[in-house]
């Protein structure tokens, strides 16, 4: 039960969520997303080594709370750092189902659901026991129990129900692809989606600013002064593709390619 309204000052694990792995996802996120609108040929290696990195982020977060070396607001970072990902789902579309890395990515967003379910129902109140001061884990100073925990619960349970559905739709395109039916063409001039665009601009800023004020509120440190071994590799992997892409912008002007922008299946150019 908290009692003080003090937030729980910790040194945190810069190995899951310090500022080069930070860095690197926010350039990866920014890299993808780009390169969906200019490069879209390119794309698919991106959004690989998005699942790359978010996959060893939630290994990260399983092996902490295997060993009981997890604060309450760690798990709450580290699933907002996975979900961030989500702003490559923009362009002319999601990452195709029919092939393995949509699979895998399905997969492992439904064990983020399952282990975002145990959290919030069961695995909190054991990160929470004889602690005397408060975690805050929304803005506005938002306490990780009461009404924020319920709305999670909720939240977890309909994630879950949604990846069930995305992964009976990835069996059905996998058993399309492999009995032989053929691909609709691509169009000639690249479709951009107004609304998934919005909705990845949205996700990729709200993840952003939620981890950085997460970090803050609850006094969290040893996150920010240094850089590990562990955290080189995806930051050097956000940097160089963040450098790649605006290069092959500025270089091949592709700003100049047109394109066709739809919004809700309606052509607005």
């Amino acid at each position: 039960m908290v009692a003080s309204t003090q937030p729980c000052a910790f040194t945190g694990n810069a190995d899951l969520y310090g500022i080069g792995i930070r860095t690197g996802l926010y350039l990866q996120w920014v890299t993808t997303l780009t390169t969906t609108l200019y490069e879209p040929k390119d794309e698919e290696i991106l959004r690989v080594i998005n699942l790359l990195i978010q996959s060893a982020v939630f290994m990260g977060l399983i092996l902490l709370t295997s060993r009981n070396q997890i604060e309450p607001v760690e798990p709450v970072i580290s699933i907002w750092l996975i979900f961030g990902a989500l702003s490559s789902l923009s362009g002319s579309g999601m990452n195709p189902l029919r092939h393995f890395s949509g699979l895998y990515r399905v997969a492992l967003y439904t064990a983020v659901a399952g282990y975002a379910c145990w959290f919030w129902f069961t695995g909190l109140d054991g990160t929470l026991q004889d602690q005397r001061c408060e975690t805050v884990a929304f803005f506005g100073r938002v306490s990780i129990s009461g009404r924020f925990r319920t709305f999670n619960k909720v939240a977890s349970v309909v994630g879950v129900c949604v990846c069930a559905v995305f992964m009976a739709l990835t069996a059905r395109a996998f058993f399309r692809r492999y009995t032989g039916v053929p691909e609709a063409p691509k169009p000639r001039r690249q479709k951009v989606s107004v609304e998934l665009f919005f909705a990845s601009t949205t996700i990729m800023f709200i993840s952003i600013v939620a981890v950085e004020y997460l970090l803050q509120a609850n006094g969290i440190t040893g996150v920010n002064e240094t850089l590990s071994v562990g955290q080189l590799i995806p930051l050097l992997v956000g940097a160089f593709s963040f450098a790649e892409i605006v290069f092959s912008v500025v270089r091949k002007k592709l700003f100049r390619r047109p394109r066709c922008w739809v919004l809700f299946g309606r052509h607005l150019s």
